[in-house]
């Protein structure tokens, strides 16, 4: 629960409005070879793509980032919980290992305080 409640505080048209959902942020950090990672993350996500994306597995925002040692995916989900079922779905692992991606070094998932500008 955020903040006491089941409500995710949101800022639009500079006021605060609540959501009623409990939202959370999905980092996962992938150490390698940062050429190979991105190769892979694209061949996955052209994939997940063409299956109809993510979106209806409760992701609501992705952003993909690579340093010079890993590749990071950050993204907001509607809950904890569907970020797990996905990750660790049969699916999403045979996908990933299908087109050379590997498991994430480190999985973080934070409850999300805010989101601005909105979703």
């Amino acid at each position: 629960m955020l903040g006491g409640g089941p409500f995710c505080p949101l800022v639009t048209g500079g006021q605060w409005v609540y959501r009623s959902i409990v939202a959370a942020m999905m980092i996962a950090t992938f150490v390698g070879d940062v050429d190979e990672l991105t190769a892979a993350y694209d061949r996955a996500h052209e994939l997940i793509g063409q299956r109809g994306g993510a979106a209806r597995f409760g992701e609501l925002r992705h952003h993909c980032a690579t340093s010079d040692d890993a590749l990071y995916i950050i993204g907001v989900w509607e809950s904890a919980d569907h970020i797990r079922r996905r990750w660790v779905s049969d699916e999403m692992r045979s996908l990933l290992a299908g087109v050379g991606f590997p498991e994430p070094t480190e999985l973080t998932i934070l409850d999300l305080h805010v989101i601005e500008p909105p979703l």
